[in-house]
């Protein structure tokens, strides 16, 4: 269900897909097999076709491959975000507030630089990984995110997708609940 508000997903559910074609303009080879900025040096040129040639009414309102310069929001988009719909707009705020906000907070001015944690505060903070043998579910130990990502050799990105899937990774499981019991 396409349910997000860009143009591409309202004219799909108005007109339904049956109204819509799909061109491959050119193919470019295996995926990794050129760079980003050919890639984009090619869809810039048939961008330029579509707003300089014929100057097609499309779904893509940004004139510039890869990136949204040149795009123009419409005038409510502005109205929305200022004026009376603003909840900040009026507001008038003390000097202590102001001066609050806008104070250095680092080192000394940081209300936490000195204070040491306790190891029980410093536990609740840790996020802690356990990790554990795929084959008998032998303990291996236990890390915090950064560490266990390195120790394992494995991404950020990839340990999550394990972490939720509970999946074996390189015949070790990965969990950030105990699985042990000693």
């Amino acid at each position: 269900m396409l349910k997000r508000n860009f143009k591409i997903y309202n004219s799909l559910s108005y007109y339904t897909h049956n109204n819509f074609v799909l061109i491959i303009l050119e193919d470019l080879g295996k995926t990794g097999s050129v760079s980003k900025e050919f890639m984009l040096s090619r869809e810039q040129i048939y961008l330029d076709l579509l707003f300089n040639k014929y100057l097609l009414l499309t779904l893509n309102n940004s004139p510039t491959a890869g990136t949204t310069l040149g795009f123009k929001h419409k005038v409510e988009f502005g109205l929305n975000r200022s004026g009376k719909l603003n909840p900040m707009t009026g507001k008038t705020f003390s000097s202590a507030f102001i001066n609050m906000q806008s104070r250095d907070k680092t080192g000394k001015n940081n209300p936490q630089y000195g204070v040491i944690k306790s190891a029980a505060t410093i536990a609740k903070l840790t996020k802690l990984i356990y990790v554990y043998n795929s084959l008998d579910m032998s303990y291996i130990g236990s890390y915090p995110t950064v560490k266990c990502s390195k120790e394992f050799g494995i991404g950020k990105d990839t340990l999550s997708k394990y972490l939720l899937s509970g999946l074996p990774f390189k015949g070790k499981i990965f969990s950030r609940i105990k699985l042990h019991n000693f």
